[in-house]
């Protein structure tokens, strides 16, 4: 399925191997239910970019086990860093950037501590799942399932009926939706979307119960 493997991250990422991995998106849904216990049961937790938990532990739970981000541009600088970040970039830009990419990231990280996916791993995921520039919470998904690990989902909604994130004020929820803020304009996400249902339908993935 794909040629690299779990040993191909640092000593803190091996802890996946065995373990139950909910993957929390940034979808109004993620939000929509009391699921806090639920989530905060799974032996790793990981959310996707600007995730928020504060004030929000009974729905979205309180634990971040695994940072995955793309510091790109609308990236916030956080104050509750987790310990363990994983930065995917598109190909597209670790080329153009090579390793002068590194002072940005740690710029919109505010921290060192984190590992970048290699050019070679990224650009294999991007190839294989034949979807241009996939979104930050699709490239985990999708690298998770390659590793063949434990992982359920909750909160992907890849934008279908809203553009706006569980954690958006209602000024900003409303801007997204009369089209003032745009969202996801470079990705395709009915794409993504058809392909996680599809790796959802043949038991390869889950959904978290509600």
């Amino acid at each position: 399925m794909t040629n690299f493997t779990l040993q191909d991250l640092s000593s803190s990422f091996q802890k996946l191997k065995d373990a139950s991995i909910l993957i929390i998106g940034n979808g109004p849904s993620a939000a929509e239910h009391e699921l806090g216990k639920e989530i905060d049961n799974f032996d790793q937790i990981i959310r996707i970019n600007n995730y928020v938990t504060h004030n929000l532990e009974t729905h979205v739970g309180s634990r971040t086990d695994i940072w995955i981000n793309g510091a790109n541009q609308g990236l916030k600088r956080r104050t509750d860093i987790p310990e363990n970040i994983l930065v995917m970039i598109p190909p597209v830009v670790l080329k153009r950037k090579g390793d002068a990419i590194h002072p940005r990231i740690e710029k919109r990280l505010g921290t060192n501590k984190y590992e970048l996916l290699p050019l070679e791993i990224m650009s294999e995921m991007e190839s294989s799942c034949g979807l241009d520039r996939p979104t930050t919470g699709f490239f985990a998904i999708y690298f998770c399932y390659l590793l063949g690990l434990d992982v359920t989902l909750h909160g992907f909604d890849f934008f279908v009926g809203s553009t706006a994130h569980y954690f958006d004020s209602p000024l900003k929820r409303w801007l997204k939706e009369k089209g003032i803020i745009r969202k996801a304009g470079k990705h395709d996400v009915s794409g993504e979307k058809e392909f996680v249902e599809s790796l959802i339908r043949q038991g390869k993935i889950k959904l978290l119960a509600v």
